[in-house]
């Protein structure tokens, strides 16, 4: 009887996995948003990383900068508060849109420079980035910067 249980609570973990996500309508293999917010993007504001940075954006721990070169980099805070493990990623999205960017065209498709696995109740900071030609193409016009942390697993 003893040595099923542990075979038992696992199956009904999964099985809970799987219904919490088919009533959320995703399929359970999919990563789904767990954190997003858009932010107005600001010219560098010193003359010597101006140079190398043509636009930043921060909110308290969330920061990060987009050159005219298509190279971008983010750190953002990511919480998880659960034991089990899940894969979280993080990325940016470019925009046009009003100064608050509350109603924004976006101009790229969300491009994603961090993936990371967290366990037991951890927060971290994931810190990356990338180079995307769509990034390159959009950042004169854009003004707004959604970013995006999405999960897969136990959430």
């Amino acid at each position: 009887m003893w040595r099923l249980l542990p075979i038992v609570l696992l199956a009904s973990c999964a099985a809970n996995e799987a219904l919490d996500s088919a009533a959320e309508g995703q399929r359970p293999d999919s990563p789904r948003v767990v954190n997003q917010v858009d932010l107005p993007l600001a010219p560098s504001s010193n003359k010597a990383a101006e140079q190398a940075t043509a636009k930043r954006f921060r909110l308290r721990d969330t920061r990060g900068s987009i050159q005219e070169s298509g190279a971008w980099r983010i750190a953002v805070p990511v919480s998880h508060a659960r034991l089990r493990c899940a894969t979280y990623e993080t990325g940016i999205q470019l925009g046009e849109g009003d100064p608050a960017c509350s109603e924004v065209r976006w101009l790229t498709d969300l491009e994603v420079g961090t993936r990371q696995t967290q366990c037991n109740a951890a927060t971290v900071i994931h810190s990356g980035g990338g180079e995307s030609a769509a990034i390159k193409d959009s950042v004169a016009a854009a003004n707004c910067v959604r970013v995006v942390t999405r999960c897969d697993g136990p959430c």
